[in-house]
Formats: C-alpha cells, structure tokens, sequence
C-alpha cells in the first residue's frame, strides 16, 4: 500500500462520515484527472481510467448485462416506429454513449462484420447529465457535430435536472459508481422523479458501489450518517506516486441488493408506478480500482494490477502473483463463505495453468473435471485448449499474447459464474423495471 495514500486516508476526520457536503474544490480530483490525461483511451493498459480491465473485463460486463434487458426494449420501439431515447445520468465525457453502441448482439463473436445491438441511427437522443463542467466541456468536444448526442451540466442530488425537460425517455442510464455520490434521501428522490418523468416502459440501469467488496473488507459493518463513506481518488495516481498532492475524497454510498429493493419499494409507493429490481449483478469482484491500492484493506493483493498484466502484449506475467489467501471478517459468514469459495475456484485455475505452462505434457482429456462446479470446469478447460493448441506456434510470444489474455477471460468468466448480485463486488449493477 502506498504510504503517502494511508497518511492522507488516516487525516481524514471519519467522524464527519455521510455529511455529503461536497465542497467545489472537490471537483479538482477530476478536473486535474482529464488535464492529465488519465481520462484518455490512449494512456495504455496499465494506468488510468481505461485500463484493461475496465476494456476487457467491465465495460463488457456491463454491456453483457444491459444487452439482456434492452433487447426487449428495443423490439418495442422498432415495433412502434419509434427511436430509443437515452438519459446518462453522471455521463462523465459520454462513456456511456459509446459503450451503449458498442454492445454486440448475441452472436458467435466470429462473424466478418460485428454485429451490434443498437446502432447510431436506433437513437433519438442522448443527453448526458454530469455535476463536472470539465467532463461536459469534454463531452461536448468528444461529440461535436453529432446533434443527437448532448451534454449539460446537472447536479443529480437535486433531483431529476431541468435539462430532462424534453419528454420521456426510454433508457435512464448510470456508470461506474456515479450515483453512490448520492445517499439515500437523494437517490430516493431522483428515482421517484424518474418513475414519474417515464413513459408507459422504461428501464432504469444503476451502477453503484458495492458495500461488501473485499477492497474495503475493514469497513463491513460500519454505520454512517446517511450510510455515506469517504472514498479515495488515489487510484487516478499511476502507481500510487502522488507526490505532494493532497489525496481528496468524495462521500459515496456503498450498497447490498436488499437495500437497493428496500430503497425501490419506497420509490414504487411515493410514484405510484411498478418499479422493479429485474436484476443485479456484482461486477469487479477481485479486480476492484481499491485492490491496487489497499487502501481499505492491506491484506488484499494487487490483483487489477496482475490481471492489467495478462492483457499487454508481449509481456509475460509471473502468474503467482495472481494467487491470493482470502482473510476471514468474522460476523460476516455468508460473505466470507462467497469469497473462500470463489477463492478456492480462482486458485485452482492459476495453478492449473502454471503447472501446464511448466509441463511439456498434453492435457487432452482434462481428468476429473466433472468433480468440479462448472464455472471453475468450464475455465480450466479453456486454459487447457488454449495451451494445447498454441505449441505449435513458432512465432511471436505464444503465452504472452494468446495464453495470458486467455487467461484473464478465463479468470472474468470464473467471477461471472460465481457473482450473486448481492453487493460483493466493487461495482453492484442494478437493472431497474418501470411499468403502470
């Protein structure tokens, strides 16, 4: 763990916990983050916000788990003659803009052309709300000449922003943890608004933070006011060097799945509208931005670190790095039996490829595989095809370029097959259902 990092978390006075009083010097964070360029999709794979995991792993997770729900809707407006209408609430620059247009359809993936599922001219309108002028400046750059595509300035806390005056829209759309920056009165208020604001359908996609990942394992269990926590912007730092920069903090809520149903029942009461939990999905699960950093808990390793690693070409990872020993929080039984177990799956499969790796060996028949729950079978498999059928390769670097990135899916597969939803994760993604 960066020292400069825990020094500046330890100055924090947590007493103030949950008082979401956000100062506007501590808008600073991000502004200095896209001046830097931390924000750009050229910094490479390691550093910044798109890292490969957010590329690989996130982005195409969140995209899997929208696709399954805004199939559906899109049948209904293409049957109506109508174009869907998109609300990014917290849009940043407009990443979600893009990876909404970038989800596939359901197809084998090896298609000659790539097949996606809502194309520029299925959209009506897109507007993206965010508190940070700089993020809508930026945005506005981004996507100058595309009039469909537009950005305002809004401060969500207070509600469903002026801005939204247009009509209703199809898809109220939230990313990587934008709307924990709201507690629960705020995000209460704003979802009612928009039960109210919708039309007859609509599906509302809320990404928050997790309250049980094992990046803050030290803060299970503690109350707030307003269940509101500091939270650290210490991972924009490439490798934690935050030289004599002040480390700010944000207040941001950490949620479970039965308090996001608790907090939508409330909403389905005051607006007078059907608002469902359709599904909930814990994303990050070992590969949260906090692993790096240990800020909220020392023990765990740097594991988005590693897997960053599995992605770069021509590099080879030592995969030990990629075994970890889960440490119990005791009072917590139900989540301490999720994370031995998915500790134990995710063990078995990094071993399993270095001892191939070290073994001249064929492996066809994968012995004993059927013992094993599917999700760990079915990544060992894979690992053991893809080494299998790359020895012939005689150019290039097989294992840095096929062999580990193969692994890294392989290890993503492994956590979509044991995620519950519950709040495990670094980001809980709810897909929300709004119906008369």
């Amino acid at each position: 763990m960066n020292t400069q990092a825990q020094s500046a978390y330890k100055e924090i006075d947590h007493t103030s916990r949950g008082q979401s009083v956000e100062k506007p010097e501590e808008l600073q964070t991000y502004q200095q983050a896209v001046q830097n360029g931390y924000y750009s999709k050229d910094t490479g794979g390691l550093v910044g916000k798109y890292d490969n995991v957010r590329r690989y792993w996130e982005d195409e997770l969140t995209g899997l788990v929208v696709r399954d729900a805004l199939e559906g809707l899109l049948l209904e407006k293409k049957r109506a003659l109508e174009r869907l209408r998109i609300l990014d609430l917290g849009c940043g620059s407009g990443e979600g803009y893009e990876l909404l247009t970038n989800i596939r359809r359901r197809t084998s993936g090896v298609e000659t052309t790539n097949s996606l599922l809502v194309t520029p001219e299925l959209v009506g309108l897109y507007l993206g709300i965010d508190i940070s002028q700089a993020m809508v400046e930026q945005g506005r750059e981004i996507f100058k000449g595309n009039g469909k595509v537009v950005f305002e300035p809004g401060d969500l806390r207070e509600g469903l922003p002026a801005a939204t005056g247009t009509g209703p829209f199809d898809l109220y759309f939230s990313s990587y943890g934008s709307l924990s920056h709201l507690n629960d009165e705020e995000l209460e208020n704003l979802m009612t608004g928009i039960a109210k604001h919708a039309g007859g359908h609509a599906l509302v996609v809320l990404d928050l933070l997790g309250k049980f990942s094992y990046e803050w394992q030290d803060e299970w269990g503690i109350e707030t006011l307003n269940q509101m926590r500091n939270y650290s912007m210490a991972y924009l730092c490439p490798d934690g060097q935050t030289g004599d920069k002040e480390i700010e903090c944000f207040p941001m809520r950490y949620w479970s799945q039965q308090e996001l149903e608790q907090l939508l029942g409330r909403v389905s009461q005051r607006s007078g509208r059907n608002v469902n939990l359709r599904r909930s999905f814990d994303r990050s699960i070992l590969v949260g931005r906090h692993m790096d950093t240990g800020l909220y808990n020392p023990k765990v390793p740097a594991l988005r670190r590693a897997v960053n690693m599995l992605h770069e070409s021509n590099h080879r990872t030592d995969l030990r790095d990629l075994l970890f020993d889960y440490h119990a929080k005791p009072g917590f039984d139900e989540a301490n039996r999720f994370f031995e177990k998915l500790q134990m799956a995710w063990n078995l499969v990094v071993s399993y490829c270095i001892d191939r790796l070290s073994s001249d060996q064929m492996d066809p028949e994968h012995k004993n595989l059927d013992a094993f729950l599917e999700p760990v079978a079915g990544a060992v498999k894979t690992i053991a095809r893809v080494i299998n059928n790359v020895r012939w390769m005689r150019m290039g670097d097989p294992r840095a370029n096929i062999i580990e990135p193969q692994l890294a899916y392989a290890l993503r597969s492994l956590e979509t097959g044991f995620q519950q939803g519950k709040g495990y994760a670094h980001g809980l993604i709810g897909v929300v259902e709004i119906t008369d």
